[in-house]
């Protein structure tokens, strides 16, 4: 594309280069030709395989692909992750110099965090600690019905115009290379992980409920293994995501040769300058085969009593803190229906004026929910930390973006996997109530299993 970062932009680092002595980001922002993300996501491979990020909200009003890493960071156990992030977020901020301030362009970090700070990260989620994100040395931004190009490079004092002539150049390459078609794998294995273990596990949390009356809900996790013939694509996964599951975020988080990827339909927070928003995602039903089942299912969802309890109490919560953040917070009237193709869920919405609130601290206080973890909140993880016995690593957290000026979007990262090489392990979970029934619990685990069954081409388990 030619694209030519101005000099006199690289002239006014050098400036800041000269005041301060240390290494200076420069950040430019210039706009593309439109629907570049997915393509340029893929044009990637090539020269940032293992260095890659791809994210679409729900609304597929916005779209991020992220290369290279100018930046990351892990955050070790011990470490406030979240306070992490934001340090790391302003020390880089201060150290910028930037022609821009659209909202997700330049200095974007995206990522996320583990499900929960205080469980030993088992060896497949080791490399990405209880935090793991990247700032992209290039990130592709549509929205709006417009596209940009943010270029990130760190400059030091000896650095020159040639460097940056040498990052253009490398974009290029990239923006003039062909797109080529991964070869589709063929799943060749399918392990469902520990049923046995599973359903002993949700009759001794039944039994600890009916026990504790203060105790409400303990949300239990499984997964299943599948292996294929050949290294997954993670192109495909997005291509496939796009296709089969409307009405929920898209993410593909690339660490060398493991790579966390999903299609959740569950927001967790969303900020702009001045507003904050939550959705209340909880309860399901299968979706029906026919037009007039699938609403009997949803009616039936609508009126159930132990999903309209497991609802209130992710209302309850999420209404309570994001009034501690908030102004004027609001509440949908009534849970509605959010259908995916699959699975239908209970929903609604909390918002606010969001004043001097910090994101990353409302995303500490939120996470996680009710409607992963349990209630009361500290209860629950003390009952799945004993019960659960897998690492649920980036399953159910916080995965998404925040940009220079604290503006961003998480997602809960439900209906994910985690693929290393030829392999990959899916995660669902549902909630254990005092009269839930373990073995309906498992099967609901097996409807929330089937969107990354489709994606990835393995036996999908439908309802005779």
């Amino acid at each position: 594309m030619g694209l030519t970062l101005p000099i006199e932009l690289f002239q006014q680092a050098k400036r800041r280069l000269n005041s301060q002595q240390e290494n200076v980001l420069l950040s430019w922002v210039c706009e593309l030709p439109g629907g570049m993300a997915k393509r340029v996501f893929d044009q990637g491979n090539e020269f940032f395989k293992g260095e890659r990020f791809f994210w679409q909200n729900k609304e597929r009003t916005l779209r991020l692909a992220g290369l290279g890493a100018m930046d990351q960071l892990r955050v070790e156990q011990g470490h406030d992750r979240f306070l992490a992030l934001h340090t790391r977020k302003e020390q880089v901020l201060e150290r910028t110099v930037t022609n821009s301030e659209e909202t997700a362009c330049g200095a974007v970090y995206f990522g996320g965090f583990s499900f929960d700070d205080q469980h030993d990260a088992s060896p497949e989620w080791e490399k990405f600690g209880e935090g793991f994100f990247y700032l992209p040395l290039f990130l592709v931004t549509e929205k709006e019905d417009r596209c940009y190009l943010s270029v990130n490079l760190w400059l030091s004092e000896d650095d020159d115009y040639a460097k940056v002539e040498a990052v253009m150049a490398q974009w290029d390459k990239v923006a003039a290379s062909s797109v080529v078609q991964d070869t589709e794998v063929a799943c060749i294995l399918e392990e469902r992980l520990a049923e046995d273990a599973w359903l002993r596990a949700a009759t001794d949390v039944v039994a600890l409920l009916q026990e504790s009356p203060n105790m409400q809900k303990v949300v239990l996790a499984r997964r299943m293994r599948l292996g294929f013939d050949g290294f997954l694509s993670s192109s495909r996964m997005i291509a496939h995501m796009e296709e089969q599951q409307a009405n929920s975020y898209c993410f593909v988080l690339e660490n060398g040769t493991s790579t966390f990827f999903g299609a959740t339909p569950e927001r967790l927070l969303m900020a702009d300058s001045s507003h904050l928003e939550s959705a209340c995602v909880a309860g399901s039903i299968a979706r029906g085969e026919t037009a007039s089942e699938d609403a009997m299912l949803g009616d039936a969802l609508l009126s159930d009593a132990k999903n309209l309890a497991e609802h209130h109490f992710v209302v309850e919560m999420i209404q309570g803190t994001m009034a501690r953040f908030c102004e004027d917070v609001q509440v949908s009237a009534s849970p509605v229906l959010l259908k995916n193709r699959d699975i239908q869920h209970l929903y609604m919405t909390v918002s606010g004026r969001r004043g001097e609130a910090k994101l990353l601290d409302v995303l500490r206080a939120l996470h996680p929910t009710p409607a992963l973890g349990g209630w009361p909140q500290a209860e629950a993880m003390t009952v799945i930390r004993l019960k659960e016995e897998m690492d649920r690593g980036f399953y159910g957290a916080p995965i998404g973006w925040i940009d220079p000026l604290d503006r961003g979007e998480f997602a809960v990262a439900i209906r994910s996997a985690l693929a290393i090489d030829t392999n990959a392990l899916l995660y669902a979970g549902c909630g254990i109530v005092a009269d839930s029934v373990p073995v309906e619990e498992l099967a609901e685990t097996a409807i929330k299993f089937q969107p990354m069954l489709r994606v990835l081409g393995g036996k999908v388990h439908e309802r005779s």
